[in-house]
């Protein structure tokens, strides 16, 4: 028999289910050297444990195919699904195909309410098993969202607040910081953040040297170029 404890590994192994060629790989031998040594002690039940693939009783499918059903409507990828199950990704795809919509509508309203109270893309993310660029995906129709962290006090506004107040493009806004357009800053805190008072922009909005969009009544540099990024 060659390697007798070895030999009857192979045997135990087959009358387990296991196919010639898984018991050879994981022997480091080839599949003629496991008939060989475990032929003659046969009949053995047919294999439901082959190399690279497993053949599992209805039961076991159907809980597998449940597991990976509502992995996928919590937003988790096939490849992940796949890589964490040990199988291919073809395989979730095809058994839990029809099952969807993946997300589930549900699971993208969570993503939703968690966003809008503040919370980063990378803990959503990680509370459902999932990666931020689907979270972000999935929920950008139902913003803008406010900014992740704290939020500032009542009448105090940063950059995308005074945005908000001109009526013009974040990036507008930021662009007046850093070139001095618009006032002294009320407060710079720890972090260097600049920050005004509600009323400080309001007051200097009304005596800037703005001009009023006649469509949307945002106060802008130049009412062409606004037109052309937000009235296209």
């Amino acid at each position: 028999m060659g390697d007798p404890v070895g030999a009857l590994e192979w045997l135990s192994r087959r009358r387990d289910g296991e196919s010639v060629p898984l018991i050879a790989a994981g022997a480091g031998v080839s599949a003629r050297t496991v008939r060989a040594a475990t032929d003659p002690y046969g009949p053995f039940p047919a294999a439901s444990k082959q190399r690279g693939r497993t053949v599992a009783d209805a039961a076991t499918v159907r809980a597998r195919t449940d597991r990976w059903v509502q992995a996928r409507r919590r937003g988790q990828r096939v490849t992940d699904i796949a890589a964490r199950e040990g199988v291919a990704h073809q395989l979730v795809s095809r058994c839990t195909q029809g099952a969807g919509p993946y997300p589930a509508p549900e699971v993208v309203q969570q993503w939703v309410a968690a966003r809008r109270e503040g919370r980063t893309l990378e803990a959503i993310a990680q509370e459902f098993g999932t990666v931020s660029v689907v979270v972000s995906r999935e929920t950008r129709a139902f913003g803008p969202f406010r900014p992740p962290g704290p939020r500032l006090p009542d009448g105090v506004v940063g950059s995308r607040g005074i945005a908000a107040l001109a009526g013009v493009s974040d990036t507008a806004a930021l662009r007046w910081v850093r070139t001095g357009r618009v006032p002294t800053p009320d407060f710079v805190i720890g972090d260097g953040r600049e920050l005004w008072l509600n009323s400080t922009i309001t007051r200097w909005l009304a005596i800037a040297d703005l001009t009023t969009c006649p469509t949307c009544g945002a106060r802008c540099v130049q009412v062409a170029s606004h037109r052309a990024a937000a009235h296209r």
